[in-house]
């Protein structure tokens, strides 16, 4: 069976749909880690609110988890699209957010809860818009030529 060029390194048009379905996929995915950690994240006001009761670095824990997971994903979709997805998403510094997955993921003691606070507070919110537009550019095809 062929697979998709952009995917798996060989090219089929039968496959560019289950291609460009994985990527919709994983964007819902992230769409979903980002909603999450906005809505479980909602009461902290400060960075100390994850670090002085057993919920609260529960919920930190949690939140760098996502985070993670969120920038491993992403990566996965740039990588499975050659770096031609999210370059046309500007407004969103894609090599940070892969960084700090890195950094959550390699570094976990050098986490700063302030910096996941902000994270939470002030970068996700922003990431969700052009996360949801990116949706509605493959939804609506204006990103099939990345595709096949």
């Amino acid at each position: 069976m062929k697979q998709c060029v952009h995917c798996f390194g060989v090219k089929s048009n039968k496959m560019q749909s289950t291609c460009k379905d994985q990527v919709t996929d994983k964007f819902l995915f992230v769409i979903q880690r980002v909603e999450l950690a906005i809505e479980r994240t909602a009461d902290v006001e400060h960075c100390d609110d994850l670090l002085h009761t057993p919920d609260g670095a529960d919920l930190f824990d949690a939140t760098c988890m996502r985070i993670q997971t969120i920038g491993e994903t992403l990566k996965q979709i740039d990588t499975e699209t050659k770096s031609r997805l999210l370059v046309d998403y500007p407004e969103i510094p894609w090599r940070k957010v892969f960084a700090m997955r890195n950094i959550i993921s390699h570094e976990y003691l050098s986490v700063d809860p302030q910096i996941i606070t902000d994270i939470v507070k002030h970068n996700l919110p922003t990431l969700l818009v052009v996360l949801r537009r990116i949706m509605e550019d493959l939804n609506a095809g204006k990103l099939d030529a990345i595709f096949g």
